[in-house]
C-alpha cells in the first residue's frame, strides 16, 4: 500500500494517494504511510488536514528509538513534512521546533538543517547549540560523523567572507582529513563556498565556484541570480532566468531570477509582478521579500519598502539583513532612534553568525549609547557602512568616521579593497572635511578615485577639498573633470562658479606689471628738390567736371 500510494503521489493523484492510506488506517500504525498521506495533503494545499493526521496516529509512534535508526529516519521525514505544513500556516516557531526534533531523531536529515538555515528559523547561537547537542557519535560512525560535522559547520559561516588561503584542517586525524577532502568535492561544498565568497563581495569568484554546480534550483540558483545582479550582467541574467523558467516553471527561484533581471534594468513594476509570482509559489522565501522591498526603495516608496522588509524579518528571524534594510529606510525618513535600534539588532545578529555561537560580551556595550553601541559590536562591513552613513546624516561626523574606519578594517582582504567600498572612502572624506580636516579628506577622495576613477561625485568632493585648501586652480580642474563625467551635477556647477569667481577676483587684485617699451626712431623721407612740371599742384581731385 505504501508503494501504491507513493506511485499515485508521483503521478499527481494526490487525493487518491491519501485515500489509499487513510481508508485502511495505515497512517495510525506505519510512519512511511503517514508520511505519504501528509505529503499528498500538503501538495494539495491542505496543510490543516495533513496536521490532523498526526493527531490520529499512536503517540508512541512519534517517539525516537535509540536502537532503531530506520524508525528514526522515517520519523525525521514525517517531522519535516509537519514543519512544512506549519510553515504554510504561518506557525513558524512550531515549524522550527519540528525541524529541531527531526534533526535530533536523525542527525543526517540534511533536509531539516537546510530548511532551518535557509529560512533562518533560529538565531546563530541557537543553531550552534543545536549542532553541538546532536547525538552524532551515537548514530553515525567516525568518518560519517566527521563528514557531517564538516558540512554543518561550513553552513554556519554562510555570512562570513571566505578566506583567501584555505584554512588548515581542524584535526590531524586522518579520518577527519579524508572526510573534509571528500566534502570539498561535493555540490554542497561548492554552493557553500560560493555563498561565503559572495558575502565578501567577491561576486566573480562566486560565479566561478558555482560554474561546476549546474544551473538547477538546488545548485544555488538564487545565489547565482544575485551575483549576476551585483555584477550588472543583464544579458547573462536574462539567459539564466529564461533557462530556469523553461526547465522549472513551478519553482520559485525561476521567477525570482526573472524579477531580479527586471529590477536590474530599472523596470521595477515588472520586477514586482514576477517577484509576487515567486513568493506565491514559496511564501517562506525571505530573499524574495527582500528583493520586493528593494524594488519599492528604488522608486522612493519607503513605506512600502519597510513593509516588505518587516515581512522578510518575520520569515528570517535569525538573519541580519532585514533589520539592516529597515534601518536604512529609517535613516532616509530621518528617524534616527529607530535607525539606531535596527542597525544595532543587525550588528548583534551578524556577530552571532560569524562567531558561531560564542558568547558575546554585551555588558559594556549596553552601557554605551547611540552609535557607540553599534561600533562596539559590528563585524559586518555592510552594517558598519550603513551605520556610518546614518550617523553622518544625523549630524555626527565623528561617529561616522569611526564606523567607516571599522568598515575598512573588516572589508579589507590582505590589504586589498573591493571596488564596492569606494563609497566608504568617499564617506570618510566627507566626515574628515566636516571635522575640519580638508587635507585628510582629500586623501580619502583620491583613494576612492583610485578604485572608481569615473565617478563624478568623487571628483566634485575632491574639488571641494582643494578649494578649502586654497588651491583654486586645481579645484577648478577637478570640477571640470566632474562635469565632464556628469554634466547634470548641480553641486559641481555651483562650486565651479564660486571657484571661477575667486580666481577672477584674485586676477583683478593683482598689479599689472609694467614692461619698458623699446625706443623707436621714426625718420621721414626727404622732400624732392624741384616739383614736377607736369603735375598740377592746385588740382586736389582726380575727378574733373566740364560744362557746356
Amino acid at each position: 500500500m505504501w508503494l501504491l500510494a507513493s506511485a499515485m503521489l508521483a503521478r499527481g493523484e494526490l487525493h487518491r494517494a491519501a485515500e489509499v492510506v487513510t481508508s485502511r488506517n495505515l497512517h495510525k500504525r506505519h510512519l512511511l504511510c503517514l508520511g505519504v498521506a501528509m505529503r499528498a495533503h500538503l501538495a494539495a494545499k491542505e496543510s490543516s488536514t495533513a496536521l490532523n493526521l498526526l493527531e490520529d496516529c499512536d503517540p508512541m509512534l512519534l517517539e525516537p528509538r535509540n536502537t532503531d535508526q530506520t524508525h528514526n529516519r522515517a520519523l525525521a521525514g514525517v517531522l519535516v513534512t509537519q514543519a512544512r505544513a506549519l510553515s504554510a500556516l504561518e506557525r513558524r516557531e512550531a515549524a522550527a521546533e519540528a525541524l529541531t526534533a527531526a534533526l535530533r531523531a536523525d542527525c543526517a536529515c540534511y533536509e531539516a538543517l537546510d530548511l532551518l538555515l535557509e529560512q533562518h528559523a533560529l538565531t546563530p547561537r541557537q543553531e550552534s547549540e543545536l549542532i553541538e547537542s546532536l547525538p552524532i557519535s551515537e548514530q553515525l560512525s567516525g568518518a560519517e560523523g566527521a563528514l557531517l560535522l564538516s558540512a554543518y559547520r561550513e553552513r554556519f559561516h554562510r555570512y562570513s567572507p571566505a578566506p583567501v588561503a584555505p584554512p588548515p584542517p581542524d584535526s590531524d586525524d586522518p579520518i577527519v582529513r579524508e572526510a573534509e577532502g571528500v566534502r570539498s568535492r561535493t555540490l554542497e561544498a561548492a554552493v557553500c563556498g560560493a555563498r561565503r565568497l559572495a558575502a565578501g563581495c567577491r561576486w566573480g569568484a562566486a560565479l566561478e565556484r558555482l560554474g561546476a554546480a549546474g544551473g538547477g534550483p538546488g545548485s544555488g540558483a538564487a545565489l547565482r541570480a544575485a551575483c549576476l545582479l551585483e555584477l550588472r550582467r543583464a544579458p547573462e541574467l536574462f539567459a539564466f532566468a529564461h533557462g530556469l523558467v523553461d526547465a522549472y516553471p513551478t519553482h520559485w527561484t525561476a521567477w525570482y531570477a526573472v524579477g531580479c533581471y527586471y529590477y536590474l534594468i530599472g523596470k521595477n513594476e515588472l520586477a514586482r509582478r514576477y517577484l509576487s509570482k515567486s513568493k506565491s509559489l514559496e511564501p517562506g522565501a525571505g530573499c524574495v521579500w527582500l528583493a520586493y522591498g528593494h524594488s519599492f526603495a528604488a522608486d522612493n516608496e519607503h513605506d512600502q519598502a519597510m513593509a516588505a522588509y518587516f515581512k522578510a524579518s518575520q520569515l528570517m528571524g535569525g538573519c541580519h539583513l532585514p533589520p539592516l534594510y529597515v534601518g536604512v529606510e529609517c535613516s532616509l525618513l530621518n528617524n534616527v532612534a529607530m535607525c539606531e535600534r535596527f542597525l544595532y539588532k543587525a550588528a548583534v545578529l551578524h556577530r552571532g553568525a560569524t562567531e558561531a555561537g560564542s558568547a558575546v560580551d554585551e555588558g559594556d556595550v549596553e552601557n554605551k549609547s547611540g552609535w557607540d553601541r553599534i561600533l562596539g559590536l559590528v563585524s559586518d562591513p555592510h552594517v558598519a557602512h550603513e551605520a556610518g552613513a546614518a550617523a553622518l546624516a544625523a549630524g555626527d561626523p565623528g561617529a561616522a568616521r569611526l564606523l567607516w574606519l571599522r568598515t575598512l578594517d573588516v572589508a579589507a582582504h590582505d590589504g586589498q579593497l573591493n571596488v564596492r567600498w569606494a563609497a566608504t572612502l568617499d564617506g570618510l572624506g566627507h566626515a574628515s572635511r566636516a571635522l575640519g580636516g580638508a587635507a585628510e579628506g582629500l586623501q580619502w577622495h583620491e583613494r576612492a578615485l583610485g578604485l572608481r576613477p569615473r565617478r563624478g561625485a568623487s571628483h566634485t568632493a575632491r574639488g571641494l577639498c582643494l578649494a578649502l585648501l586654497g588651491r583654486a586652480a586645481a579645484a577648478a580642474d577637478a570640477l571640470h573633470g566632474a562635469l565632464a563625467l556628469d554634466p547634470d551635477d548641480v553641486v559641481a556647477l555651483a562650486l565651479l562658479d564660486l571657484v571661477v569667481d575667486t580666481l577672477d577676483r584674485h586676477l583683478a587684485e593683482e598689479e599689472i606689471p609694467q614692461f619698458p617699451f623699446p625706443a623707436v626712431n621714426i625718420s621721414l623721407p626727404a622732400a624732392p628738390a624741384t616739383p614736377l612740371a607736369s603735375v598740377d599742384v592746385t588740382n586736389t581731385s582726380d575727378m574733373s567736371m566740364s560744362f557746356d
